[in-house]
């Protein structure tokens, strides 16, 4: 087996609740791009670091699989949990990912999300509404999570009192390598059991009358003569939900955070919001929601001199790929001018992000409520970053909110 010779870690998340290590990325992609890091709790694994490679594993499920062991960097040992973890769509590989895929498509393409844009603006003009009430806030907490938290919500018919419940369980279960947002496994364990028991209450209230939601849409949805089961549906329900409100809450707080340290940039965007989706399209490479997702090699691979063997883990570093100098000019650089921005922040192939058009949308607008109605965003205290080398998060960000 091969030797974690030049000694880089990416799994200590002690390292990466300081910030992404892009210094080891850039050595890696520079001395090692195919490297095998061992693990104190796995076998080891492939780290991947160039654009390239990342982009060639994501569009070749029949070599590089989801289904095999999930997308996670942890093996699964339960047998049930890894089935249950396969009916989620980011774990399925072709025909099956193109079936579950094909239930939900046309409520995300990029004609429907438009007519949510209206919906979604009255959400966000709510929250700063509030926001700039108090004025001082963490803008985490106040802003960047209750937007993408109540749009899936409404998109698929949760009632408003249960949508902060549904936000704490289901960031419990993404964030769960952070002991301040999930504190045990018992807690992680009831979180799944209680967001499944409200997907069943929330079906169960949609098959009884006429809805015209998302929900209503699974549950009748066919493909070749088949229907959800119900344990499939729970889980895309709690998918849904997780991925409806972490992936734009994350580049939120970061696409701030980063135009704060960028002040010249914020400065351009204020002068002319027409260069608003752009700017998205930078904050997102430049902070991408996710760190990394796994796959399983289903044979071996040759990959820049070394095997990658039947079984192994190869996980895919998006920080990496979206710093790669052999695509990106000037990579470090923070430029919401940037174009071409062929960023990895939502994947590529066939798991390239069903949500992605939704997120676009949201981060658009709630920078253009935000910025038409301040004119000023003071720092308070430094960001507290999520400690978890999977989600790029920051947990809390005290901001003081100056009106127009």
């Amino acid at each position: 087996m091969a030797d974690s010779h030049l000694g880089v870690d990416l799994i200590d998340q002690s390292v990466w609740e300081k910030g992404v290590p892009y210094e080891r990325f850039e050595r890696l992609r520079r001395e090692d791009p195919v490297y095998w890091h061992e693990e104190s709790d796995g076998p080891g694994f492939w780290a991947l670091t160039l654009h390239e490679d990342i982009r060639n594993v994501s569009k070749d499920p029949a070599r590089f699989s989801s289904y095999a062991a999930g997308v996670s960097r942890l093996d699964v040992t339960d047998p049930g949990m890894l089935e249950g973890y396969r009916m989620v769509v980011i774990a399925q590989d072709p025909p099956e990912h193109r079936m579950t895929r094909g239930l939900v498509s046309t409520i995300f393409t990029p004609r429907a999300i438009a007519a949510l844009e209206a919906p979604i603006r009255a959400l966000a003009q709510s929250a700063l509404a509030r926001a700039l009430e108090k004025r001082e806030i963490d803008f985490v907490a106040d802003y960047a999570s209750p937007v993408p938290m109540n749009a899936i919500s409404e998109m698929m018919g949760v009632p408003e009192d249960k949508r902060q419940r549904l936000f704490e369980l289901s960031s419990g279960l993404i964030d769960d390598q952070d002991p301040e947002v999930a504190p045990t496994d018992d807690f992680r364990s009831n979180a799944r059991v209680e967001v499944f028991m409200a997907a069943q209450e929330l079906a169960e209230r949609e098959r009884q009358r006429a809805g015209d939601n998302l929900t209503r849409t699974l549950l009748d949805a066919e493909f070749d003569g088949r229907k959800l089961t119900d344990m499939e549906f729970n889980t895309f329900f709690m998918f849904l939900i997780i991925a409806g409100n972490e992936t734009t809450r994350t580049a939120m707080s970061g696409g701030l955070t980063t135009l704060l340290e960028h002040p010249d940039q914020l400065e351009a965007l204020r002068k002319d919001p027409t260069l608003i989706e752009g700017a998205v399209e930078e904050m997102l490479r430049y902070w991408p929601p996710i760190h990394h997702f796994r796959r399983t090699a289903t044979c071996d691979v040759e990959m820049r001199g070394k095997t990658i063997r039947e079984g192994d883990k190869v996980l895919m570093w998006y920080p990496s790929a979206n710093r790669d100098e052999s695509v990106f000019d000037d990579p470090n650089r923070f430029d919401i001018r940037r174009n071409p921005n062929q960023h990895l922040s939502f994947g590529h192939g066939e798991h390239f992000c069903l949500g992605a058009s939704l997120a676009r949308l949201e981060l658009r607008v709630m920078f253009e409520e935000l910025l038409a109605h301040t004119t000023e965003i003071v720092p308070l205290a430094p960001p507290r970053r999520l400690r978890s080398n999977l989600i790029n998060g920051i947990k809390e960000m005290r901001v003081e909110l100056r009106p127009a």
